[in-house]
């Protein structure tokens, strides 16, 4: 459509009235057009947003609060922390304190008396005028053990005792405890008393006895014996437990005013005569069948205290001071093997 208007100055407002009015027109015409073209443009953009992940967006204007960028991280920091509460220690469970008193407390130890029950005397002096009974090994090894074990048991120790009385053992005794066929035998005896000393759980033991011998001039001293050959079961503790018998009884009794004159710890392996063969102590060695079905199952010692038929060393077993000090040289050699604790 032409429009013709004439002159300068008219041609100019009429041009720019004529612009306006198809400018207008265009956006009348294609408006609906660029709107759906936008909305498309919106929707792509959220959908790829949906798809990737993005950074949070920050907030770029100086002034901007954090509170408009991360309400949660914001609302976190901006709330006190409250103080931790006190809290009380885990209780200490107590742990007993040991009594110096009771050094051996839960120790379980075993003491045999030797000989007895019975008629069996062990060695015995007699009156050589009268024939009167001086001292036997039976009453003498009983009372040394009923000391002993006084001394132990106030040192916190569990005790047994073979036997406590001259005629019965502390368990019963079977007819045929080794069940060889023989009821009441000597090998009978012996297994009692290894029985009784393993049903005990004994750790250690000692066999109290005194001793003997035919020939005047060897009737002196103390003696301990010990299993020492390798079918032994406990040979390097039996050897300790005897040196340490020793020591004590050479201490107490020079400190009760008879000086040892000689001392021999030695193996066990021994014949009582010249058609016996040389074989271990009883209670001390392995088992030998039929006869020692069982043996014991713990280091132990055979300790022999001075002379029975020396009547020197016999005057001097009569004394209650010197029993006493035999007594506490046993339970002091029995506390150093079981704790290290040394008494003089």
């Amino acid at each position: 459509m032409r429009l013709y208007i004439r002159g300068d100055a008219g041609w100019k407002k009429t041009g720019r009235a004529a612009l306006l009015f198809v400018l207008i027109l265009l956006v009348i015409l294609a408006g609906p057009a660029l709107l759906r073209y936008a909305s498309l443009g919106a929707d792509a953009t959220t959908t790829r947003a949906s798809r990737t992940p993005t950074a949070p967006a920050v907030e770029s204007r100086a002034d901007a609060s954090y509170s408009e960028v991360q309400p949660e991280i914001a609302s976190a920091l901006s709330t006190p922390t409250p103080d931790p509460q006190p809290t009380m220690p885990p209780a200490l469970t107590a742990v007993p304190t040991p009594d110096p008193r009771k050094p051996l407390a839960g120790r379980r130890i075993g003491l045999d008396p030797g000989h007895g029950p019975r008629d069996d005397l062990g060695a015995v002096l007699l009156d050589p005028d009268t024939g009167r009974l001086v001292l036997s090994e039976a009453e003498l090894d009983l009372d040394l053990a009923l000391r002993c074990r006084d001394l132990l048991a106030a040192r916190g120790a569990d005790v047994v005792l073979t036997r406590e009385s001259a005629d019965t053992f502390t368990a019963p005794w079977p007819a045929d405890a080794n069940d060889d066929g023989t009821v009441g035998g000597a090998s009978d005896d012996l297994q009692t008393r290894v029985d009784i000393l393993n049903d005990f759980r004994a750790e250690v033991f000692v066999s109290i006895h005194a001793n003997s011998s035919s020939d005047p001039a060897k009737r002196k001293g103390i003696q301990a014996l010990y299993c020492a050959t390798e079918d032994c079961a406990f040979p390097a503790e039996s050897k300790r437990l005897g040196k340490l018998a020793l020591d004590q009884l050479e201490a107490k009794l020079e400190a009760a005013g008879y000086p040892v004159q000689k001392r021999e710890l030695r193996s066990d392996l021994w014949s009582d005569g010249p058609d016996d063969p040389v074989g271990h102590l009883f209670l001390l060695g392995p088992t030998v069948m039929p006869r020692h079905v069982r043996a014991t199952r713990m280091p132990g010692v055979v300790a022999e205290s001075l002379y029975v038929t020396s009547p020197a060393e016999a005057s001097q077993l009569k004394k209650d001071a010197v029993r006493q000090a035999i007594a506490l040289a046993y339970a002091d050699a029995l506390l150093e093997y079981l704790t290290g604790d040394t008494k003089k």
